[in-house]
């Protein structure tokens, strides 16, 4: 939200702070299961609507309604209309749940008319937050529904009654309460507070100083520095933008003193922070919604997403190493940076809460959110027991504060998802729009994942990932899965696709915000973005054609998939930057990109295959060492 926020001071301020440290104490409440406790049992709709209440009244309480009010120093008195509002009907739904579930089928004037208040509030909530777009995607959604019965052919629908259409998505649990908001206000929710929580107590700094620590000192150091550091960020930030935001104040000034470019300084810092989207523990949250989805345990699908993305930063990592050296960019100065032991030292602390994170999550399969929740309540008790991470009573408190803060855009995100889930369902349009997608494609696989792909870009810019996903996995996976593709692998493959339209144009919201710190030209940024994250591109048709990547098959499959995969990752790296121990010529790096793909694909299902593509790479090294050495050219 950044810079449209209200600047509230006082008593408006400590209201927002008490709505805000409700968000995460409802939600640590209702995960942890403390009220069955005291034998008070609540419906999941009834949590979901009360967190959603608080979404919408801090909303209208921080964000104003015009970009140039932003700033302001009070509330004017409509914004305390809607929150009125927005407390009353989310209220009623809150409080009365357990008698409307009885009789959601019956239509009443009280039923109607807080469904119809509280979409009218959602949608106005959305467009502060995420602009027009995610609005004219609820409204057109809430049309088709309307209006689908005039129409013809596939898209044609039975008639919905307003009344029975803005009930079924506002109060139902397949609409606005239901799954996507269930992750936002619980896993999402608990994670956040245990990045918070990390972040106060110096769990930020001191990751970024083991970073620095290990890698400042290599060639290019900084950008290696910057794909490690926004890896981690990014994958618990949850968002592309606001991580290349946070970390790329600090590294593309530092790339660009060490020797690289503007806008490969700024495409390296845009490709890590949106890779983390996808990388596991955390993977935006998304993974959490999938999780949901196809019914299985989260550390299933982060185990399957574990392959792909560190392939995926395999190649940044190599691309950028292998820049460094044809440029002959050095890294900084070891005295300059903070010394290894030390910062390893400095880093224990934080590694205890995460290593009690994947021991409670993976070890003890605890469910995503209760495992954030204890992750967080660890790093409270190393910050009490370390002088240099201990807080002061407010300090803790303002974390709470922080955390609900932080969570409000993700949910209401989710709840608009949520609303086109809603009508997707109510009209059916999810599944005929898949058989007709099988129908085009004439069941040809590559046909269909192409314009999968195509799809989930187009439709991802400009829109939330998490989304872009929930939408497109309702509307495209059915297809994908009717034509024989594993269901994991085509939720991955919807996800990957949704992910990388934040580096594709005309977009490309994560190029953007790093072109603007580095002061390039963005297109030319995006292109370089897009040979940093080639393997991005790739790798979703490849698990789609060999479930070995997800850890679906034997263990011979899988280090097959692995061993072909890396050396298809290194030639691709060597063919696209022209360097390995020298620069390549035109003609050996076409050979090393067709290698490295052949490698990727096919060598990743054939031992002969894989073992070649390490052959092509001791060849090409065996090669260039016998070639003079070339002067550095400028990165």
């Amino acid at each position: 939200m950044g810079d449209k926020r209200r600047d509230l001071q006082g008593a408006w301020g400590v209201l927002v702070n008490v709505l805000a440290a409700l968000m995460p104490l409802s939600a640590l409440v209702y995960a942890l299961r403390i009220l069955p406790e005291f034998g008070i049992i609540i419906y999941k709709e009834q949590f979901l609507a009360f967190f959603l209440t608080l979404c919408l009244a801090l909303t209208f309480l921080t964000i104003p309604a015009l970009a140039r009010n932003n700033g302001e120093r009070h509330v004017p008195w409509y914004d305390l209309v809607l929150t009125l509002l927005a407390l009353t009907a989310g209220g009623y739904v809150a409080l009365r749940y357990h008698v409307l579930i009885g009789e959601l089928g019956l239509i009443t004037d009280d039923k109607v008319i807080a469904s119809t208040i509280g979409l009218a509030l959602l949608l106005e909530a959305v467009r502060r937050h995420a602009g027009w777009t995610m609005v004219i995607i609820g409204l057109l959604a809430l049309s088709y529904a309307y209006f689908g019965h005039y129409l013809s052919g596939m898209f044609e629908t039975r008639p919905v009654r307003f009344e029975r259409l803005v009930i079924y998505n506002f109060l139902g649990d397949g609409g606005v309460l239901g799954i996507p908001l269930y992750v936002a206000g619980t896993v999402v929710t608990a994670f956040i507070l245990f990045g918070q929580m990390l972040f106060r107590t110096g769990g930020g700094q001191a990751i970024s100083d083991l970073a620095f620590a290990a890698m400042g000192h290599r060639r290019g150091g900084p950008a290696k520095v910057a794909v490690v550091s926004s890896a981690l960020f990014g994958s618990l930030s949850g968002s592309a933008a606001a991580n290349v935001a946070t970390t790329g104040m600090l590294t593309i000034p530092m790339m660009r003193r060490v020797g690289y470019s503007a806008p490969k300084a700024a495409a390296v810092e845009a490709v890590a922070s949106t890779g983390g989207l996808v990388l596991p523990p955390v993977m935006a949250a998304t993974g959490f919604i999938m999780a949901e989805f196809l019914g299985v345990p989260y550390a299933t699908i982060a185990l399957a997403a574990a392959i792909p993305a560190l392939l995926f930063y395999l190649c940044v990592y190599l691309q950028v190493d292998l820049e460094a050296a044809r440029a002959g960019i050095q890294g900084w100065d070891a005295d300059d940076l903070p010394k290894l032991k030390p910062a390893i030292i400095a880093v224990l602390p934080v590694a205890v809460p995460f290593a009690v994170l994947l021991y409670v999550l993976f070890g003890m399969s605890w469910s995503p959110e209760a495992s954030a929740f204890i992750a967080a309540g660890v790093t409270v008790v190393a910050s009490l027991a370390m002088p240099r991470m201990r807080q002061t009573l407010w300090g803790y408190v303002e974390v709470l504060a922080k955390s609900g803060d932080a969570v409000v855009f993700v949910a209401t995100m989710c709840a608009i998802a949520g609303l086109v889930v809603g009508v997707l369902g109510i009209t059916g349009l999810g599944a005929s729009l898949s058989q007709n997608l099988v129908e085009i494609a004439d069941g040809n696989l590559w046909i269909l994942l192409l314009v999968a792909a195509i799809g989930c870009i187009i439709l991802g810019m400009g829109v939330p990932v998490t989304a872009t996903y929930i939408i497109l996995i309702i509307l495209v996976g059915p297809a994908l899965v009717q034509v024989g593709v594993n269901e994991l692998a085509a939720h991955m493959f919807v996800f990957y696709f949704g992910t990388l339209s934040f580096l594709t144009p005309p977009v490309c919201i994560s190029v953007f915000v790093a072109a603007s710190i580095a002061k390039s030209d963005p297109m030319v940024t995006a292109g370089y973005a897009l040979r940093f994250a080639v393997v991005a591109y790739l790798m979703p048709f490849i698990f789609v054609f060999n479930e070995a990547f997800l850890l679906q098959g034997d263990s011979l499959a899988i280090a097959n998939a692995v061993i072909g995969a890396a050396a298809g990752v290194f030639l691709l790296s060597i063919g696209l930057v022209g360097f390995f121990a020298n620069r390549l010529s035109w003609p050996l790096r076409l050979v090393a990109i067709v290698c490295g793909v052949i490698a990727m694909s096919l060598g990743s299902s054939s031992w002969p295959l894989a073992v070649a593509g390490l052959a092509v790479i001791a060849a090409l090294y065996v090669v260039q060492r016998r070639r003079p050495a070339v002067s550095a050219e400028p990165g």
